[in-house]
């Protein structure tokens, strides 16, 4: 009596739609992408009249209510702000820094960041809201 064997059955993927599912994944990967420069940062913009709107920024740097200094949402200490933002900046001299300072401090919280992006070489704009 001669064995019978089982027939196989060929698997067929369609792999004519893998490109489109992963395209569609990285539109949604970035959409979902958090592009917030200063994240985690809790600093209440100063209000004025006086405000324009202007170009985005590459970079931003935030002082907030504490005192506290942020390159991109990362805190770093005083004596680091100009070579965080160099790094960040790259060769976009051009692009200006957003300064981002609590409407509570005073000049004397602010000034070492400023002057530290003065020592960069980079353009300085103020961040406020508008009244």
């Amino acid at each position: 009596m001669p064995v019978r064997r089982k027939k196989r059955l060929d698997l067929v993927l369609p792999t004519s739609s893998m490109g489109d599912i992963a395209f569609l994944l990285i539109i949604f990967f970035i959409l979902a992408s958090n592009f917030m420069k200063t994240a985690n940062v809790e600093a209440e913009k100063p209000a004025s009249e006086d405000v324009d709107a202007v170009e985005d920024a590459q970079v931003s740097v935030a002082v907030d209510a504490s005192g506290k200094y942020y390159v991109q949402g990362v805190e770093v200490s005083r004596g680091e702000i100009e070579s965080a933002v160099t790094q960040a900046i790259g060769d976009h001299r051009d692009k200006p820094v957003h300064l981002i300072v609590d409407k509570s401090l005073v000049r004397e919280n602010y000034m070492p960041a400023l002057e530290a992006l003065g020592s960069a070489g980079v353009k300085v704009i103020f961040v406020g809201d508008k009244l």
